[in-house]
């Protein structure tokens, strides 16, 4: 996985996905969920005003996962 190896590379990576579960059995660091298997970083069923809110706290999650030291797989909720 692409993650690990940033990782060991010394960039910290959050990784964005709805199977976090999948993302921490290969041992990606830091674990963002996402909104649906379909939809990971959006909802095509909002208004366009509230899709754009979703979308910030998604990045302000991963933002956040970012400057946060982990030393195993940690999800970010």
């Amino acid at each position: 996985m692409m993650a690990k190896e940033f990782e060991a590379a010394g960039m910290p990576v959050a990784y964005l996905t709805t199977l976090d579960g999948l993302a921490r059995s290969v041992g990606a660091p830091r674990i963002v969920r996402g909104k649906a298997i379909t939809n990971v970083a959006g909802d095509p069923n909002l208004r366009p005003s509230d899709e754009r809110a979703l979308r910030k706290e998604l990045i302000n999650k991963a933002l956040k996962a970012l400057t946060t030291p982990v030393n195993e797989p940690t999800t970010f909720d």
